[in-house]
């Protein structure tokens, strides 16, 4: 067990702590705003009239991506649905929207094919990791990105070992419904109430709230532009303001 501490906050007793990936562990700000706006061009190429409103639903404001946005937080079903729906608006059936939402998301993906050598551990993020695992904290990670997307970021950065387990959002359920971390403390063999969630996100601290976790850390290290994060019980700036102490 261990105690956090951030910004006069203290957390303890610790046995684990889950991570987020994306913008909170990885570097992933420009590759996501490349890639919303790849798939509205896709979109567009049959239905020019929705490139704007794609990119404002996406999350795309002029040069950079929203961190709160449907993009940064969504996760590829829930962005696939969102567009599927301005499809539908130009009068194509519900089931043909989504095929085809989802076959321009499919050749826009294929433009970007090693998302994980394109998006690197954020500073500090690998030094915080090794702190904690040095420390005896189990780790995880609990991610709106697939699962195969999380262990290729693993395996790219040697990050496998110090992680026990890892839940992506193609398996359902997901982020913020509680049941997605209390799947991974059972799996990591600890309660909830020993448990701190790290994350860019609102889902992330409302995850951790309707889970009964020890606390929630938002952290707005991955943005140029830090998000506005309401759920969470501290936010820090950078990897290096965690202080870990033995409990």
């Amino acid at each position: 067990m261990v105690r956090l501490s951030c910004r006069g906050h203290a957390f303890e007793p610790v046995a684990a702590v889950v991570f987020d990936k994306d913008g909170t562990l990885a570097d992933v700000a420009e590759y996501l705003k490349e890639l919303a706006i790849a798939r509205a061009v896709k979109i567009a190429e049959h239905f020019p009239n929705l490139k704007a409103l794609l990119l404002q639903a996406f999350g795309v404001i002029g040069d950079h991506l929203d961190p709160t946005g449907l993009q940064a937080v969504g996760t590829r079903q829930e962005n696939q649905i969102a567009a599927a729906a301005f499809v539908a608006t130009q009068g194509i059936p519900w089931i043909a929207a989504l095929e085809q939402a989802n076959a321009a998301f499919t050749a826009a993906e294929r433009e970007f094919t090693a998302k994980a050598e394109l998006t690197p551990p954020l500073p500090g993020v690998i030094e915080l990791v090794q702190r904690l695992h040095g420390r005896g904290c189990a780790l995880a990670i609990i991610s709106s990105d697939r699962r195969s997307e999380i262990e290729a970021f693993l395996d790219t950065y040697h990050l496998k070992p110090f992680f026990q387990c890892w839940q992506g959002g193609d398996e359902p359920p997901t982020k913020p419904d509680p049941q997605v971390l209390l799947r991974v403390c059972d799996r990591l063999g600890v309660r909830p109430n020993q448990t701190v969630v790290i994350g860019d996100a609102d889902s992330d601290g409302l995850m951790a709230q309707r889970g009964g976790a020890a606390g929630s850390i938002g952290v707005t290290w991955g943005w140029h532009r830090p998000p506005v994060l309401n759920y969470c019980d501290c936010i820090l700036a950078s990897p290096l303001e965690m202080q870990i102490s033995a409990d």
